[in-house]
């Protein structure tokens, strides 16, 4: 795989293995891919939450509401296609 930068990006790279903090760019690159996988993954468990936050089922209110199933469908339909952003 081949990916191309602009100046500032690869400037950074630079920068992070020249630290000493990584060992190649290679590195660079994985634990940035692996930090926006994980905002990924900590944006679509807060959309969840959001849409079970009006569900209180001490309250008899286990159903959620048309709105709610309709946003818990798109969420499972855009983690099945391998989609995060909603």
């Amino acid at each position: 795989m081949k990916v191309t930068l602009p100046i500032a990006l690869k400037d950074f790279v630079s920068n992070q293995v020249k630290s000493g903090e990584f060992d190649d760019a290679s590195d660079v690159v994985r634990e940035a891919l692996r930090l926006l996988r994980e905002e990924q993954k900590r944006k679509t468990l807060e959309e969840m939450r959001a849409a079970f936050a009006g569900v209180d089922s001490n309250r008899n209110q286990g159903e959620p509401t048309a709105k709610d199933r309709a946003q818990i469908d798109r969420l499972i339909r855009n983690h099945r296609s391998g989609k995060r952003r909603a």
